[in-house]
């Protein structure tokens, strides 16, 4: 009864070893331990013994003893030893798993490390404002266009947009501002290898992704700059600040005041502001002479409305009508709302790009089309 006892708790323990899958060795070991533990339901029957060479290796037989062993008898391992080894082998199993325990927690910890000390926006670079690497989340790294120099630096880059040609931030595109599914759009690659910075239109991930409080507008060719401190309370990204934010009637309201920049009061460019405002905006409706806002064809009238960053222009096309007549038309970013180019400017309308407020202040001084007028924005 003991011996069967034994036998059945080698049993129990092979079954615990195959589980475990530790190692080739291991699984032999036990696969031929298996086969010797199947012929024990025949050990009462069988006369054999070591003497007897009917007794085939793998079968069980009984020695002289009384002990039941392999009918090998070059092999007088008893039950009771091979349970010892049997236990000192799951012993070390559990060691080996143990050790491969604690060096995956090992690994987690170093990629972790790595992540802490991976700068999370542009305020944590050091250096020149090409491009460098930081976590945008746990999981991803991205090449991002970091400015070290306007208003304090720690500025990340998020979209940039131009006049190079490209119908990119238009109406029927206007998701590109809010929605992640695209996730980035241009290379900042070539240009910011140049040591010119990002001039065609792009859309980078931090976007959608980097939380911020301040936004920067740099404005090329001409230098000129202008950033907003505390627009957002630093829980969301641009783009979802956008999306939440959905259209606005800024009749009667102000907007986010100029914090610093090189946006000098000047009576030739402030005469292009609605009330000299300097004021950011965003998603702004469209009103006309009878000051009121409306979208789309509401009232029987086209609206020219701008989606994201938006300023008070004074539209040149309808002589003294302020505030917001066609903000699309005037000071946008784009996306303009009436029309399928990026700032509703056409020749046959008379409207250049704007670029923001680059058109306003007489700043678009590259041809046409040529990516030299453009407007990069920032967070931080």
């Amino acid at each position: 009864e003991r011996e069967r006892e034994q036998v059945f708790r080698i049993s129990e323990l092979g079954d615990s070893v195959l589980n475990m899958s530790v190692s080739f060795t291991l699984l032999v070991l036990y696969s031929a331990l298996h086969g010797w533990l199947g012929a024990t339901a025949r050990a009462d029957s069988l006369a054999g013994s070591c003497g007897n060479p009917a007794g085939a290796a793998g079968e069980v037989a009984v020695n002289s003893e009384g002990q039941l062993v392999l009918a090998d008898c070059h092999n007088t391992t008893t039950l009771g030893g091979l349970l010892d080894q049997l236990e000192q082998l799951k012993s070390t199993v559990q060691q080996q798993q143990q050790v491969l325990q604690h060096q995956e927690q090992l690994q987690q910890l170093q990629q972790h490390q790595q992540q802490l000390l991976q700068p999370h926006d542009c305020s944590a670079v050091r250096g020149s404002d090409l491009p460098n690497h930081i976590t945008l989340n746990a999981a991803s790294t991205a090449a991002v266009y970091c400015d070290m120099e306007h208003d304090g630096g720690g500025w990340t880059l998020v979209a940039v947009s131009s006049d190079d040609g490209q119908e990119t931030w238009t109406w029927p595109n206007r998701t590109l501002w809010t929605s992640p599914d695209v996730a980035t759009l241009g290379s900042i690659d070539a240009d910011a290898a140049s040591g010119v910075g990002v001039q065609r239109d792009y859309k980078a991930a931090a976007l959608n992704t980097l939380p911020f409080r301040d936004v920067l507008f740099v404005h090329a060719p001409s230098g000129v700059w202008a950033s907003y401190h505390n627009v957002s309370d630093g829980s969301v990204s641009l783009g979802t600040f956008l999306q939440q934010l959905s259209m606005q009637c800024y009749l009667n309201r102000s907007g986010h005041p100029l914090s610093a920049g090189t946006w000098q009061h000047n009576r030739t460019w402030d005469s292009r502001f609605c009330f000299n405002d300097t004021a950011l905006y965003f998603n702004a409706m469209d009103a006309d002479q009878d000051h009121v806002c409306y979208l789309g064809t509401e009232q029987h009238k086209i609206a020219n409305g701008a989606f994201g960053p938006v300023w008070n222009v004074y539209h040149g096309l309808e002589q003294g009508v302020c505030p917001w007549n066609d903000p699309g038309y005037a000071g946008s970013l784009g996306p303009c709302e009436y029309g399928v180019t990026e700032y509703c400017a056409t020749a046959a309308n008379g409207v250049l790009a704007n670029v923001g407020f680059g058109a306003a202040l007489g700043l678009n001084t590259a041809p046409p089309g040529s990516a030299g007028n453009n407007m990069r924005v920032f967070v931080r």
